[in-house]
């Protein structure tokens, strides 16, 4: 991606660092830019929303972080562009590791879950 940003004239060390600089210029490169990553981005959830047709997609990480609504809302176009499913693209609110987190609670849910049931039928401990 950031051979694309550069293609634009955005240098940065990273990627979401070249979105964020797209998004707070107003020149026609950015427009350019995120047009062009917006499709690329749009042709990877058009080919999920093929299958999952899901209500919702969420742009996560530091790069949907950076795009913002200027990215999602091109996102969504190139979307109903491509495919017939018409999903609400929006930017990630979570910062950090939002798949890390959402794992780890998931592991501490199950561990709680299989404790509880050791608890309440001992003949059910873990490890027998």
């Amino acid at each position: 991606m950031r051979t694309l940003a550069a293609r634009y004239g955005f240098l940065a060390p990273t990627a979401a660092e070249a979105v964020r600089a797209a998004v707070q210029t107003q020149a026609s490169e950015s427009a350019a830019f995120l047009d062009d990553l917006a499709q690329r981005v749009a042709a990877g959830v058009a080919s999920v929303c093929v299958v999952l047709d899901p209500g919702l997609v969420v742009l996560g990480g530091q790069v949907g972080r950076a795009g913002g609504t200027a990215l999602a809302d091109r996102v969504a176009a190139g979307v109903a562009a491509i495919c017939p499913a018409r999903p609400r693209v929006v930017p990630t609110g979570v910062p950090g590791e939002p798949v890390l987190r959402g794992a780890m609670l998931a592991a501490v849910d199950q561990a709680r879950a299989a404790l509880l049931a050791s608890v309440a039928d001992p003949s059910s401990a873990v490890g027998r």
